[in-house]
């Protein structure tokens, strides 16, 4: 019984090594991914006057950085542009990161003046479609090229869609940007610092626990409308 007990418990330290292992495997390959890609985040946000750490916050959420990554529903890239999106601005590519980010970034201005500046519309306008967006801040049911009708009910909901996705995905992004997580990324092997006296201005991109617990919570890629 002895015996059997040490073999389980060695059997158990080997498992969470290996897993603590992939984990620090995860972290750096993650780092090294958002390192890659921030030149072009900064210059694109600069282009088009966009805050450069909500550009990181979409591109996280979407993608972790990953330029091949494809959702099931058809979205595309580090950004992941549907085809409809990608063709409106221009996007031949929503795998070449430095086209898809210059896109998004041109896409989220957008959708900042459409929205007055609000930042949690247009996040859910970048998620759900800007359509759904004016749809439930009037109210008015809008019917989609394909004949699928949003908002049919007539909700008036400040603006936000209702579905658990969307809302789920602007408190992510939010979140991000409100408890400081999201910062320029500088080298890599550094942790999170949130500095009392700047707010959630970091010096770097958190690869610690609190952004590997909420990775596991955000939600990713865009909607498809009811």
């Amino acid at each position: 019984m002895v015996h059997r007990i040490l073999c389980v418990t060695l059997m158990m330290m080997c498992v969470l090594a290996t897993v603590a292992a992939q984990d620090r495997h995860d972290d750096r390959a993650l780092h090294e991914r958002a390192i890659r890609l921030d030149p072009f985040i900064v210059a694109a946000a600069t282009r088009y006057g966009v805050d450069a750490r909500i550009l990181r916050a979409i591109c996280f959420i979407e993608s972790r950085f990953q330029i091949n990554v494809v959702s099931p529903k058809g979205a595309r890239g580090p950004m992941q542009f549907m085809p409809e999106t990608a063709a409106r601005y221009g996007l031949r590519d929503p795998h070449n990161a430095e086209q898809a980010i210059d896109a998004a970034a041109r896409y989220f201005r957008d959708l900042l003046r459409k929205f007055g500046g609000r930042v949690d519309l247009a996040v859910a306008g970048y998620n759900a479609g800007e359509g759904a967006v004016s749809s439930f801040m009037t109210g008015k049911p809008l019917v989609l090229r394909d004949g699928r009708i949003v908002n049919a009910r007539g909700l008036v909901t400040g603006g936000i869609p209702p579905y658990t996705e969307t809302r789920e995905y602007v408190r992510s992004v939010l979140r991000l940007l409100n408890i400081g997580v999201i910062g320029p990324v500088k080298r890599p092997n550094l942790r999170l610092r949130f500095d009392t006296q700047r707010g959630p201005t970091l010096d770097v991109l958190d690869l610690s626990e609190r952004v590997q617990k909420f990775s596991s919570e955000a939600a990713s890629s865009f909607i498809d409308v009811p």
